[in-house]
């Protein structure tokens, strides 16, 4: 009996620290019809401690660009379900790309989902082909209500990947040579060998396969 409870607690253990891989901010792949120019990035937090803000670099491709409001500046929808006065700063990164935080000294509700949402625009040239392109957040930085950074931590990955998928895309997305060997977990933190058709995490970056 003894054994029993020590292998229980074991496998415990190994869930816990396979769930804790997770943790960190994800977008959601975005799947579009051709010809149409209008998208939106998700970009969401999952976390097992408290986080009160978080920012990113974004990357992406050639051909698709954050939307502007009537007032011809770049904008991000917040989601109020997981935010309590949570503001947004959107600015050019030293690299090209662009900049986002969100922050607040409240943290944010729930474990898992959406925190903030990027509205997107897409060329028509991007939009009338059958595609699948990289959208990436690095850079990232999370911090809990009393200012500790859980990425400089290493509690959480610094980059995140996803995919703009035009039309029918192009298949398996975002899984490379460097990448083959580390170990594959579902969205519930459960180490996988074998991939399907489905969402997957591996090496703290988000894998589609279709």
């Amino acid at each position: 009996m003894k054994k029993f409870y020590m292998t229980l607690v074991a496998m415990l253990c190994g869930v816990a620290a396979m769930a804790q891989d997770v943790d960190g901010v994800y977008a959601n792949d975005i799947q579009v019809d051709k010809g149409v120019t209008e998208a939106s990035l998700e970009v969401c937090l999952k976390n097992s401690m408290e986080v009160a803000a978080i920012s990113f670099r974004l990357a992406l491709p050639d051909g698709v660009t954050m939307a502007l409001n009537k007032k011809g500046k770049r904008y991000v929808e917040i989601d109020e379900d997981r935010m309590d006065e949570h503001k947004a700063d959107i600015s050019d990164a030293s690299d090209g790309n662009v900049q986002i935080a969100i922050y607040d000294k409240n943290p944010f509700y729930e474990n898992d989902g959406v925190v903030v949402t990027v509205p997107l625009t897409i060329s028509e040239d991007v939009a009338a082909v059958d595609g699948t392109y990289e959208i990436k957040l690095y850079e990232i930085s999370a911090a809990t209500p009393d200012g500790t950074s859980l990425t400089v931590a290493g509690l959480m990955p610094t980059e995140a990947v996803c995919s703009l998928i035009v039309g029918e895309g192009t298949g398996i997305i975002n899984i490379n040579a460097a990448d083959s060997k580390a170990p594959v977990y579902n969205v519930a933190g459960q180490r996988v060998s074998k991939v399907q058709k489905g969402v997957y995490i591996q090496s703290g970056k988000k894998i589609a396969v279709k």
